[in-house]
């Protein structure tokens, strides 16, 4: 507690004369300039009023201390910085100004100074500003440059003591060496410096070292771009946006810096005088300081206190033991609990002896301790594979320890293996030890039966510090070893802590990013976001069945990441992004040319050949678009998002499902209004796809003109003998005029019930593709029609369910069994009647009511069988008509 604080809100300075001109103005709550004083008891504050300067003292203690705390929390321990910590002022005549050379001083009541800010660089001495900024940073510049901190002459953040903050920088210089930020106060009522400190030290990978008197005593283990691995319940209190980040600022040097979650709260890091690090925030409601973690707080986080070569284990019992193939250094120390001596091994390593009978000949090798705090003073090698760094340790006789991490890389170790925690089933990493042959077992002393390492480039396999929980896929489909399990901090540093630079798109599953694990390996994250509409049934599916699928045109699933509410899918990375990425672009549909194009359509039919008939499971993708057609470097298509699909059995032919699911537009009409879905789903997805292919433009865009969509837009051309119309005019000139014909007849046809096109012989003795050609057309009703160079040259008339109403001899084959109800007859007259622009109107069976509402054309009457067309007529022209045939451009209502 510190006392004899009387804040004021502001200092103003008049002139008496007020003839003259302000020379000096009302100056800002937040500030002071040459000429202004801030005297033992009046106080500063920020604009925000979160953080307040002026004078106090510490519990029980008379000295007065210039310092910051945090005004809201007065009360309470909320100091952050103090000035004169090493002089106090010993009573209350303290006063802090801006001196003649510029800097900030504090006097006593006697003139004498107590403390100056001594800022290297000079300025004119009336034009200095001190500014309490928003970030509880003292500021000294410039007045033009107030404010600045990259143009301060000096700053209290640069010069900390006890605390650090959020927004503060700590600099992490190998050539630097060392660098102890922070230090303790010498006691709660002293703030002197003490005899503790806090800081960085970045040989190898960078770690938080507190030392007492120089002396280390504890350390945070390595930092892996997420948080520091001697810390695992720092996965708790940060995440991928927020808390301790290591970044090159443009002075080009490496800083520690912290970003906060909520950037409203009052939060803070001290190293007390006791030598705990506490990170501390503030609870409002109960006007405390809530302790989120603090260092060391059990007897294994004390640094190294089991010795060199042992290992501390809090839940054991003795808490030291040493590794294996070590025995203890002085056995009677040791059993007295006394293990600073540490261990030693038992055997030679094979490089250390003169000769092979002190190791029977046997080559060295590796034990792996898992759930370890990983040693100090590791020396780091980046760019190294897994085998190469197990290789790099056995060449190198003083080598006597690797461990391959993800976001540091290969970590050795020369020295002797000091201040080893083991964590249990809570965090931790992995320790190759290096030991005698003989003192490993028969299994465990080849390459390939040792623990398998973190290496994308071969096995894809994980050791358990890259395991997570796996309770996501419990009742699935899938064993959770067809499928590496990443974790989630694996992901988070191979994709830069999810940075927006790294981000790919966003879909309905939610955002996907580029990453790059440690073997160089690229790969693409889809990360399941809270507000999905997608959830988890899909995440499972997705991994249940993409697993267990294998095709050049399919996208690879290389393994997933369940943790917390974390869900995450790991893809092999497509440089190319997705089709549609280029098909809809007017600035990039030029790259893909008809050839790219035609190949694109060859490999997302294989790619579905694959799904539906040679595949070990019969897959339907229901979620066929551009958008999950995804390009290798070399613009071949892989099939992806599966998270929709669903599996038959070997002789299941349709589905129905309660909840239709997709993408409007690309689904099949009996699917989308019935829930009835199949492997003719995604044949008629497919069509749309061909047909967005050819034209380079989208289904939906034709929603605002005069058809329905770009299928309704190609029967029409094609109708009309002009297909070639709808080819994208920046291949049309240049490409074979039979594949951009056959690519539409397969985008039209093939959404039909089956995929369904006959082309007749050119001749009897040749068998190339003729002038006609014969399919079904999925209009509603449909109907057999056959072509002649595009345009229509015989139709069946529609199938009523029974038969084609154009080919009355199949009454005598097909037989139905519904009768006319003259209620819904009646109905569709009226709704014809209602309609001015309804020129003719039939109800047939088996099909409905018929509307025209243009020119009726291609009318037959038929010597017996047919359907009654009702045309409409003004009232002076009525009559009965009976024509006996359905005219082809028809309309069915209800």
């Amino acid at each position: 507690m510190f006392t004899g604080v009387n804040p004021i809100k502001r200092f103003c300075f008049h002139s008496v004369y007020t003839l003259l001109f302000l020379a000096l103005s009302c100056s800002a709550v937040n500030q002071i300039t040459r000429g202004q004083s801030l005297r033992d008891g009046d106080t500063l504050l920020s604009v925000d009023d979160k953080f307040e300067l002026g004078f106090f003292s510490p519990g029980i203690s008379t000295s007065r201390y210039l310092g910051i705390w945090y005004h809201d929390a007065a009360e309470a321990d909320s100091l952050i910085w103090v000035a004169n910590r090493d002089r106090p002022v010993p009573d209350r005549s303290g006063v802090l100004t801006v001196a003649g050379d510029g800097n900030l001083v504090i006097s006593d009541g006697n003139g004498t100074r107590v403390w100056s800010s001594n800022a290297t660089a000079r300025v004119e001495s009336n034009d200095t500003v001190a500014l309490l900024a928003v970030t509880g940073n003292l500021i000294l510049s410039q007045n033009d440059t107030v404010g600045d901190v990259d143009r301060a002459f000096w700053q209290s953040f640069a010069n900390p003591t006890d605390t650090y903050l959020p927004n503060m920088r700590v600099l992490v210089d190998a050539a630097v060496g060392e660098n102890h930020a922070f230090s303790s106060w010498r006691s709660a009522d002293d703030p002197s410096p003490g005899n503790f400190t806090l800081g960085v030290d970045p040989r190898g990978a960078p770690q938080i070292v507190i030392w007492e008197n120089g002396n280390r005593r504890w350390r945070s283990g390595q930092w892996n771009g997420l948080i520091f691995t001697g810390v695992p319940s720092m996965t708790t209190l940060t995440n991928f946006q927020y808390g301790f980040k290591l970044t090159r600022e443009d002075d080009g040097r490496l800083y520690f810096t912290y970003n906060p979650a909520n950037a409203s709260a009052l939060l803070r890091f001290r190293i007390g005088w006791d030598g705990i690090e506490e990170q501390l925030r503030w609870n409002e409601s109960r006007r405390i300081w809530d302790v989120l973690q603090r260092q060391p707080e059990e007897g294994c986080e004390a640094y190294n206190r089991c010795g060199e070569f042992a290992v501390c284990d809090e839940s054991g019992r003795p808490t030291c033991n040493c590794m294996e193939g070590f025995r203890p250094r002085n056995l009677s120390e040791w059993n007295s609990e006394n293990f600073t001596g540490g261990c030693q091994r038992n055997t030679p390593l094979q490089c250390q002896s003169n000769s092979s009978s002190q190791t029977g000949g046997e080559e060295d090798g590796f034990r792996s301790i898992r759930c370890t705090k990983l040693p100090d003073f590791a020396d780091v090698h980046e760019g190294v594979s897994p085998d190469s760094c197990r290789e790099r340790c056995l060449d190198d006789c003083e080598c006597k320890a690797y461990s391959m991490i993800n976001g540091i890389g290969c970590m050795i170790w020369s020295g002797g293996l000091v201040d080893v925690q083991h964590f249990g089933t809570g965090g931790g990493n992995v320790l190759n030890l290096r030991l005698a042959g003989s003192e490993l077992g028969k299994t465990l002393r080849t390459k390939q039966n040792e623990t398998p390492m973190f290496d994308t480039s071969k096995s894809r396999e994980f050791s358990s510090d890259l395991s997570g929980p796996a309770e996501i896929i419990e009742g699935s489909q899938m064993n959770p070893a067809d499928l590496p399990l990443f974790n989630v901090n694996c992901v988070a540093i191979a994709t830069n802590n999810f940075s927006i630079e790294n981000k790919l798109g966003q879909g309905g599953f939610g955002p996907v990013y580029k990453g790059k694990l440690p073997g160089g390996e690229e790969i693409a994250v889809k990360r399941l976001s809270r507000i999905s509409g997608q959830g988890v049934e899909e995440f499972k599916n997705e991994i249940s069945l993409i697993a267990k699928l294998q095709h050049r045109n399919l996208v690879r699933l290389l393994g997933y990441c369940v943790q917390g509410d974390e869900k995450m899918l790991i893809y092999e990375y497509m440089p190319n992004k997705s089709l549609d990425f280029f098909l809809f672009d007017p600035r990039k549909q030029a790259t893909l040319d008809w050839a790219k194009r035609f190949t694109i359509i060859e490999g997302i039919a294989r790619g579905l050949l694959y799904l539906h008939r040679d595949s070990r499971l019969r897959i339907i993708h229901r979620d066929l678009k551009a958008s999950n057609i995804l390009l290798d470097e070399e613009m071949n298509p892989k099939i992806s998002d599966f998270g929709m699909a669903r599996i038959f059995g070997g002789n299941q032919n349709e589905a129905n499902t309660n909840r239709v699911v997709g993408t409007y537009g690309y689904m099949a009409p009996e699917y989308a209004m019935e829930g009835l879905f199949s492997v003719k789903s995604d044949v008629y997805s497919f069509g749309v796809l061909v047909l967005e292919i050819v034209t380079g433009r989208r289904n939906t865009s034709f929603r605002s003109s005069d058809h329905v969509n770009l299928i309704g837009y190609a029967w029409e051309l094609w109708s009309e003998g002009r297909a070639l119309d709808l080819v994208d005019p920046s291949v049309r000139g240049s490409s074979p005029q039979e594949e951009l014909l056959r690519c539409i007849q397969l985008g039209m046809f093939n959404p039909t019930a089956e995929p369904f096109l006959l082309n007749a012989w050119k001749s009897a003795a040749d068998p190339s593709p003729g002038e006609f050609t014969a399919s079904f057309l999925l209009q509603t009703p449909p109907q057999a029609t056959i072509w002649r160079n595009q345009m229509t040259y015989w139709r069946s008339g529609p199938w009523d369910k029974a038969r084609f109403t154009n080919i009355p001899d199949m009454d005598t084959d097909y037989q139905s069994s519904l009768t006319l109800l003259d209620d819904l007859d009646q109905e569709c007259s009226r709704q014809c009647l209602n309609n001015c622009s309804c020129t003719a109107y039939s109800f047939v069976n088996g099909i409905g009511c018929l509307m025209w509402k243009g020119k009726v054309v291609d009318l037959q009457v038929l010597p017996f069988a047919g359907q009654d067309l009702y045309l409409r007529l003004a009232s002076t022209e009525l009559g009965e008509c009976h024509l006996l045939v359905q005219p082809i451009n028809r309309t069915v209502i209800g």
